[in-house]
Formats: structure tokens, sequence, C-alpha cells
């Protein structure tokens, strides 16, 4: 090993980045040992440090391994850490680190109660990133933040945020072109405002209503799921929009036009019907590649031939749409009315089954 050339062990150690791996190498030769800053990632998995020696934290160990590293670019740690542990790693790799990945697990912080800076204040000593991603975040006060001028990517999953809070960190991150926000709580009224923003996916599990007004005017993907009013003004740029709300109303949307639109989606329990009828207008020029996708079974129970031609429009959407549909039943054993439309309604239904025999049942 201790003849090796220089140049191929720097590229070995160049594509390993598991912090076990990384500590191994230290012990394969003198050569080798030496070669350890040309190491430009670490990754920390969940369970790295499980069976530790009395004695031994995470915290001294990751900053061990850490200060061997001269220019480090990503980091990931998914270990568990304290704020103290992350304010010293930081301290000696901050500056050369591109990519910072962590698993905060810090959604109940004790920081309050000791004075020291919470874990998200931390990550200023790491100026120079262009892509951050934090998985449990606490974040209801303003992160003491400057700005990230160079972060174009930014990931929050598993939060809980405060509507002030998250405006403050986004205006610490001007020059965004990626921003995901999953699993979001604690937000009721949400602005953002980003330039050069580009891709972003929203995810908010609120109580009540929640409005988001987004300000960028180089979007061009944007997906929200959990928000009531949705404002966005500036869609010149937009090509994939999806909206849904699993739990909640869609009262309201205001969009420009969507002129560049190639994708539609809106998805939910309860919209408004002017909100859909606003999205059907605004994406008018959007080819309808529309589908049912698992529908296999239908049972239809029709009691009044009024309003004839919604109905017939309905079943024959059933039939166009339902890809994998092998049985529709159409039950008219309760019908009460004699009105005059009986019979065309009748015919229609019948021509129905005639153009889809081995598909459509009548009782």
């Amino acid at each position: 090993m201790e003849s090796l050339p220089d140049a191929v062990v720097q590229y070995i150690l160049s594509t390993i980045n598991n912090a076990k791996d990384v500590a191994s190498c230290n012990c394969v030769s003198k050569k080798w040992k030496d070669s350890m800053p040309y190491v430009k990632s670490l990754f920390f998995p969940r369970s790295v440090f499980d069976s530790l020696k009395s004695g031994q934290t995470s915290d001294c160990i990751v900053m061990r391994i850490v200060s061997t590293v001269s220019q480090l670019e990503d980091l990931v740690v998914y270990c568990p850490f304290t704020n103290a542990g992350l304010a010293s790693w930081l301290s000696v790799v901050g500056l050369s680190l591109k990519n910072l990945e962590l698993r905060m697990d810090n959604l109940v912080d004790q920081s309050a109660t000791n004075g020291s800076p919470s874990k998200v204040e931390c990550i200023q000593a790491a100026r120079n990133l262009e892509s951050l991603r934090l998985w449990g975040v606490l974040m209801v006060d303003a992160p003491k933040w400057d700005v990230f001028h160079k972060l174009q990517n930014l990931e929050i999953v598993g939060a809980k945020l405060e509507d002030s809070a998250l405006a403050e960190a986004l205006r610490a991150t001007p020059n965004l072109t990626r921003l995901v926000l999953l699993r979001c709580e604690g937000l009721s009224t949400v602005w953002i405002e980003l330039n050069h923003l580009e891709h972003c996916k929203l995810d908010f599990d609120c109580l009540g209503s929640c409005s988001l007004t987004l300000t960028a005017p180089r979007i061009e993907y944007l997906e929200v799921q959990g928000c009531s009013l949705i404002r966005v003004r500036e869609t010149k740029c937009l090509k994939n929009l999806s909206i849904a709300n699993n739990t909640g109303r869609v009262y309201m949307v205001d969009f420009g036009k969507l002129t560049a639109l190639e994708s539609l989606s809106i998805r939910g329990v309860q919209w408004c019907w002017d909100a859909i009828h606003k999205m059907l207008q605004l994406a008018s020029e959007v080819d309808s590649s529309f589908v049912i996708p698992y529908l296999q079974e239908v049972a239809v129970t029709v009691r009044s031939p009024l309003n004839a031609e919604q109905k017939i429009n309905t079943l024959e959407s059933l039939v166009k749409f339902g890809k994998k549909l092998k049985k529709l039943k159409i039950k008219i054993l309760g019908m009460k009315s004699g009105h005059s439309s009986a019979d065309d309604f009748f015919e229609e239904i019948f021509m129905l089954k005639y153009m889809n025999p081995s598909l459509i049942s009548i009782e």
C-alpha cells in the first residue's frame, strides 16, 4: 500500500464517504493516513455510533474525523448530535462545505434553557453552502443568519415553523433555484419572494386554512399541498403545476396567465367550484390526458330522468377514462318519475350498453 502512487490513493479516498470506511483507511498505511485531507465527502449513518464505549460521544468522534480533512465539501450527518458538537465541526470545515445534510431531531429544542445557539443558527458557519437539507427542524424563532449568497437548494423535511421565522430564513437565501418544504406544521400565512426560484415543492400540515403568496418570475415547477388560498401572479415560465389539499378546502386560486403550462394536476377532498373553474379557464391550452387509473367496478343508481344529459355524460366519462374498468352496473329499479323525457333517457342508456356490451349491465 505504501508503494501506490499518491494520485491513486487520493482518487480512492475521494470515492469513499461512509465514516466507518474513512476511519478504517487511517489504519491501512502511513501514506493512506497522510492522504486523509483529500477526502471530499463524509456520511455518518443513523446507527453508526450505536455501540459506543463508555466515555465516548458521537460529537467527539465526528469532530476527530472531520478535523483530519482539509477541504471537506459534502457532510451528511444522520446520527444524533448536540448544538455544541455541530458548532465545533462547522468551525473547522464550514467554509469549505458546499453540501450539508443534517438530521436535526430537535422538534423539541433545549437551546433556550442554556443560552447556546440553536442547531439551525449554528449552520451560519457554513456560509458558502450551495445545498442545505434539514430533517426534523424546530424554527419558531427567526434564525440569526447572514445571507447565504451561494445557496441554491434548500430542503426542509418534517418541521415546526412560524410564519415570521420561515420568512426570515428565506430572506437569508435570496438566490435559491430549488425550494422543498415537506410535512411542515404551524404555518398560516406564507410569503415567498425568490427571483431565481425555478422548482418549488410545498407540503403544509396546518390547522385551519393556510394561505400562500409566491412571487417567483422564473418558476417552472410548482407543487402545493395543504393550502386553501394560493396566489401566484408571475407564471409566464410555469410548465408543471400541481395543487392538492388532502385535509381541507381549496377556496381560492389566483394565477397569472399560464401560457407555458404543459401539465396540470388538481386533487383534494373539497375544492370550491370557483377555484376549479378558475384553474380550468387558465389552463385551457393544456392537452387533456385525464384517466381514472385503478377503477375496475362501478355501480350507479338512477332515480330520475331529470338532468339526463349530465347523467349520460357522466356514464360516458367513466367508460372513456376508466382504463381498467371491467364492470359498470346501472340500476334503474327505483325510478319514480313519469316525466316525458324518460323514454329518451332510457334510449340513451341502452345505446351506451349496446356500444359496450361486455362492460355495461342494466338492472
